[in-house]
């Protein structure tokens, strides 16, 4: 295994299940995947089928029945802040603005590598909010917000679970281009979850497309090279639904999400 590799994310052998009503619902049974480190990785399938289970084991929340969960050459049995989990919830302090709920973090003064907080608020677009409180706050704003309070660890795996699911359309493809380009920035690795194809499509170098319980990737795509040589991420997705390839992209994955329900 060459260097590139011991740096990724790997799951091997992995298991989990859990007890709902005296019934064991298996989530993972000898759950293998791997996710390139530097990249970013969508997951697409089935509600209910155990993709928030997965990212938690890879965040250290919950531990697995067996396998192994490794990054960058370490075994993931616990949280580190290496890895930094957001979810469709910002779930932020309602006493804090919006600089101490980002800073919140570093609040016990621990000498951790924490990213330079100002620049940070400039770049996600949060420069003139930064003494807000969040009920003053739009839902895109407060998902700025749970977005810099994540990177402010200066984490080296970002795992997003829905995070733009609460927000219209308009401001979510806003969001999630910006967040993507801080990421190209930090080389961060990226794992996300997400219901939509077109977001997947357009901001992953790879999409998962996964079945039903216990969790298992079905398909992967990458996406096709554009004859501009432009990211569809630059393009944005209304002029990438101009390009054919783009669309024959989408009806691939499209297909193959249907085709497991």
């Amino acid at each position: 295994m060459n260097n590139d590799q011991v740096n990724d994310l790997i799951l091997k052998n992995v298991s989990f299940s859990y007890y709902e009503q005296n019934y064991k619902k298996i989530i993972l049974d000898n759950f293998n995947c791997k996710i390139k480190k530097g990249k970013f990785t969508s997951i697409i399938g089935p509600s209910g089928t155990g993709k928030t289970s997965l990212l938690k084991l890879i965040a250290g929340l919950i531990e697995p029945e067996k396998g192994e969960i490794k990054f960058q050459n370490q075994t993931l049995n616990k949280v580190i802040y290496q890895i930094t989990l957001i979810q469709q919830n910002p779930s932020l302090m309602p006493w804090l603005n919006v600089y101490d709920n980002i800073t919140l973090a570093n609040s016990n003064n621990k000498k951790t590598n924490y990213i330079n907080v100002d620049k940070l608020i400039k770049d996600i677009g949060l420069g003139e909010f930064s003494s807000y409180f969040p009920h003053k706050l739009s839902g895109g704003l407060l998902q700025r917000v749970a977005i810099a309070r994540a990177l402010f660890f200066y984490p080296s795996l970002l795992l997003l679970d829905e995070p733009f699911a609460a927000l219209d359309n308009l401001s979510r493809e806003i969001i999630s281009t910006e967040l993507v380009s801080i990421i190209k920035k930090n080389s961060l690795t990226v794992l996300m979850v997400t219901h939509s194809i077109e977001e997947a499509a357009l901001l992953s170098d790879e999409v998962l497309v996964t079945g039903t319980a216990p969790l298992r990737v079905i398909k992967k795509f990458n996406p096709p090279k554009n004859l501009n040589n432009q990211s569809w991420q630059n393009l944005g997705l209304r002029k990438s639904l101009h390009y054919k390839s783009f669309n024959d992209y989408l009806t691939s994955i499209r297909d193959t999400s249907y085709s497991v329900l």
